[in-house]
């Protein structure tokens, strides 16, 4: 998917914001999907208990 956003007949500029909204989406879904993990594991961990 890189190369094909690197490969796209669009001006340089666009395709440097593309490239950094794919790069902040990712983070945020990766630190997202860690949040939710920790938040369901400790609920489970104190029920547990």
């Amino acid at each position: 998917m890189l190369l094909q956003i690197f490969n796209a007949p669009i001006a340089g500029g666009a395709q440097l914001f593309l490239l950094i909204v794919c790069i902040i989406a990712g983070l945020g879904a990766g630190l997202s999907a860690m949040d939710v993990r920790n938040t369901l594991f400790k609920k489970s961990d104190s029920e547990e208990k």
